[in-house]
């Protein structure tokens, strides 16, 4: 069986954002490390920092090894009540590494902004599956064809600022259409207005860019 997994979906479209550097890692309150040292036939990794918020690269042996196909991510793995980053690999490395990540505290999330942030937690971007559409995969109903469509707001407090982040975003998704390993294939389809925010008495304003992922297959 294998089904769309809704928080793997929105963790992979978070690392991808955040890997795009549409937030500059300076504005994002992040910085950029290595963790290095020699593999002998190891199928994890732990890395010990409990505030890692995207992993940009794993090279094992002069090769980069590639999301979801190569290796997978839990970054709120419990080490004896202590959190970490744990890096599971599909087949055992071996080999001199080095892993290129982002710790801190963000600007990019899979959820929206809390009513109680303050203007200096802006510009923001946030991320959420919208609706799923599935169909019948042929005679038998036990497959299914699904598409799936997600919504990207981002936050700031200029319309240049909006303006650049929504064209960048929609750029890098169009040159990446299909890398991703969780949804098949994506593309634009819509954007909404501006919106100004009178809780934060108009100083923030925010706009919408909407994809739709298709030729996702799912297996009963």
């Amino acid at each position: 069986m294998s089904f769309l997994d809704f928080f793997k979906i929105k963790q992979e479209l978070c690392q991808f954002l955040r890997n795009q550097d549409i937030i500059s890692i300076g504005n994002r309150g992040v910085t950029t490390t290595t963790a290095t040292g020699t593999f002998a036939g190891e199928t994890s990794l732990l890395i010990s920092r409990t505030n890692i918020k995207n992993i940009r690269s794993v090279v094992v042996a002069t090769t980069t090894l590639t999301y979801g196909s190569d290796y997978t991510i839990d970054f709120y793995f419990s080490d004896s009540s202590v959190i970490k980053t744990k890096i599971t690999f599909l087949v055992a490395q071996t080999g001199a590494y080095t892993i290129t990540y982002d710790y801190g505290t963000d600007k990019i999330w899979p959820d929206f902004p809390r009513d109680d942030l303050s203007i200096d937690s802006y510009p923001r971007i946030a991320i959420d599956v919208q609706s799923v559409n599935s169909d019948a995969f042929g005679i038998g109903g036990e497959d299914f064809i699904s598409e799936l469509f997600f919504t990207i707001v981002v936050y700031g407090q200029s319309v240049e600022t909006l303006n650049e982040y929504i064209s960048t975003i929609r750029q890098k998704f169009m040159e990446n259409a299909s890398e991703f390993y969780y949804l098949r294939f994506i593309k634009p389809v819509g954007m909404g207005p501006l919106i100004q925010d009178e809780d934060k008495r108009q100083e923030i304003m925010s706009q919408n860019i909407d994809f739709q992922s298709m030729f996702n297959t799912e297996q009963v």
